[in-house]
Order: structure tokens, then sequence, then C-alpha cells
């Protein structure tokens, strides 16, 4: 069992939302005798398929983990459960000679593992009678990361025109391929609240609107897709964030160049790897990059 004391070696594929991540993880584990651990907050929920994009279909014979691992209707999955499953998966993929390719973007959890969160969590001193409990942390962490990281981080680029049009193009496949009759089963199928719809945004709650007669299809497809678009530039302000707290990221031009096999190649040989030679902080408009 790995202590706080090691270092186990991680790839970690990143970036905004559409680019492709998925495909360039499972290529890698393919090379690399890998096995996937999904770092997305709403995958890990059982029945949100076409919405959170889990392309199962692209994973062929590579093993995947902390997807499908939640009830949407009855479990609020948060980041100390994520922490203690992540952690765990990473330990059992390494201890059978595995490579962990961690593939994701969800800002909060992929910070977490990369800089080893500890979590405060004391349960809440007894209430005094006729007195307010105020809410408190405590000094005890409710989790302390069992070891940490060496993660070779490789983001997928690409210009922000084409981030936007890639958007459209899935947000309409999706559309097409039965996210509607997905979230309309959520609803009226699975006990999956509005409230709840609610709190897993973008298209789970745009579609809601839509399927209780709050809008019609094009403003919902409109306002869904501007809304997707927002938050891809979210993630590159949390990217330009990680790299000015001292993480390299190495961008892949097009999931490309610099050549990411050879980069996890001389990662995990303990060969020199190249200097980073663009960061989205260093730029103005992060995305604009040459093709």
């Amino acid at each position: 069992m790995a202590d706080f004391n090691d270092y186990l070696p991680v790839a970690v594929i990143t970036g905004p939302t559409a680019t492709g991540k998925t495909a360039l993880a499972v290529k890698l584990a393919e090379r690399f005798n890998g096995e996937i651990v999904s770092i997305d907050s709403r995958q890990v929920y059982r029945k949100m398929d076409i919405g959170t994009g889990k392309d199962l279909g692209e994973y062929g014979n590579i093993p995947y983990h902390l997807i499908d691992i939640a009830d949407p209707a009855k479990e609020v999955y948060n980041l100390k459960r994520f922490c203690v499953d992540a952690f765990r998966a990473i330990e059992d993929i390494t201890s059978r000679g595995k490579l962990p390719v961690l593939c994701g973007g969800t800002a909060l959890y992929l910070t977490a593992l990369l800089d080893g969160y500890t979590l405060p969590g004391d349960e809440l001193a007894p209430r005094e009678k006729n007195r307010a409990r105020e809410h408190q942390t405590g000094t005890n962490p409710s989790f302390v990361p069992p070891f940490k990281l060496k993660p070779l981080i490789m983001g997928v680029l690409y210009p922000r025109e084409t981030v936007r049009k890639r958007i459209e193009i899935r947000l309409d496949e999706r559309l097409k391929n039965g996210m509607l009759d997905e979230i309309s089963d959520l609803q009226h199928n699975c006990g999956v609240s509005r409230e709840q719809l609610e709190f897993f945004g973008l298209e789970y709650r745009e579609v809601s609107l839509y399927l209780n007669g709050e809008c019609s299809y094009d403003e919902m497809r409109t306002s869904l897709l501007n809304k997707i678009r927002q938050f891809a530039k979210r993630q590159d302000i949390f990217f330009r964030k990680i790299e000015r707290e001292g993480h390299q990221i190495y961008w892949l031009k097009e999931g490309k160049e610099p050549d990411p096999f050879k980069l996890l190649d001389d990662f995990l040989n303990d060969r020199p790897l190249p200097p980073v030679t663009f960061r989205l902080c260093d730029h103005k408009n992060p995305r604009t990059v040459k093709k």
C-alpha cells in the first residue's frame, strides 16, 4: 500500500469541453498499458450518458473508473467522495502494474488531486439550548490524501473559434441522438427532481426547461449553446490559474503537437522532458493559436 511519502506517476489529459480528451486518453492507455480514471463531476451518475458525454463506445477494451457509480435521484456526489474514490482507483491501478490515465476537466476535482487537498470535516459541536449552531469545519480533517501524485499534465488545445464550432456540432449531435429522451426519462421514470436537474446544470437544466414548456426548442438550443461556450471560457480561466500556481501543462495543438506519446514515454522512463513553450496564462486571448 502506498503511503504519503510515495509519489505515484500518472498521466493527466485535460482541456476545455468538446476537444477530444477521451479519445486521446484511450489511445495513450492502449499504448502504455493504462486504465482511465474520470475526473468529471457528472459522469459519476448512472443514466446520464448523452448529456455528460460519456462516449463509452470510445473506450473499447480499456477499463475505466469513476463512471456510473452514483444514483442521480438519491445521491449527491461530493469532493470528499471523489478524493476517496480517485486515490483508491489510482492505487489499485498502480498496484497491478498499470498506468493511471486521469481524464476530464472538472476544475475542483482536478485541482484536488494535483494539489493533494486535505479536507476539513469535523462534526458540528452540540447545539446549546436557545442558541443557533454556527457553521464550523473544525481542525480534524475528514480526508487526507494517502500518497502524492507525480503528474504529467497534457491539455488538448484548439483555437477559440474551433472550440466554439466543435461545441455546436457536438450539441446538435447529442440533441439528434436522444438527449431529450434521456433527460425526460430521468425526470419522469428515474425520480430525478427538477431541483436535481437544475443542480446538474447546462444540458440538464436547459432541456428540462424546454420539456416543461418554459421555452421553445430554438430558445433552449440557443441558450444551451451560449452557456456551454461560456463554460469553456471558464475552464480556460481555471487552466491559467493552475499554470500560475506552478503546474506545467503541455498544450497539444489539436492533441498532436508536441507528440503526447513521446512525452509520456520520456516521462515514464525518467528521461528529460522538453521545456513548456506555450502557456495559456501568458496570452491575452488564450485560445488564439496559430494553425
